[in-house]
């Protein structure tokens, strides 16, 4: 069942895909060829992409239409949840539904998060190290 089009989860979605790659509003309007205003109404929802403008947004961001206007797929994508668990595209999707601010403040806990394992490791790679050289010398 085709579910009805959100210009504002479009451009939500647009616009979180941007980030995820780490491309500009510019960097999408060059290779696009739209005007510099049409980007910005793009991803605030006041605008609908026009189809030449899906399919160009789709190679660039490197997902499907599909996805852009619905978020799902229904063809597997295979740059974005080939070969992921359906824990990571839960995330990777609710991820996408959110703010900036919020997503800004779950990439803040995560870097904490990964602070703490690699101490974690460094700290055990230490406490191997010492136990591999007391077992060496003793």
């Amino acid at each position: 069942m085709i579910e009805e089009l959100d210009n504002i989860s479009i451009g939500c979605r647009i616009k979180a895909r941007r980030k995820e790659l780490k491309l500009t509003q510019t960097d999408i309007k060059q290779s696009v060829g739209i005007s510099s205003g049409n980007m910005s109404d793009m991803e605030n929802g006041k605008v609908m992409p026009t189809a030449w403008n899906l399919l160009r947004l789709s190679e660039i961001l490197k997902c499907s239409i599909d996805w852009i206007l619905t978020g799902k797929s229904l063809v597997e994508e295979t740059d974005i949840f080939s070969s992921q668990r359906e824990t990571e595209k839960q995330l990777l999707t609710g991820f996408r539904e959110l703010p900036d601010e919020d997503q800004e403040e779950l990439l803040e806990i995560l870097e904490m998060k990964l602070r703490k394992v690699q101490r974690t490791r460094s700290a055990n790679s230490k406490s191997f190290d010492m136990i591999s050289n007391d077992s060496m010398t003793g």
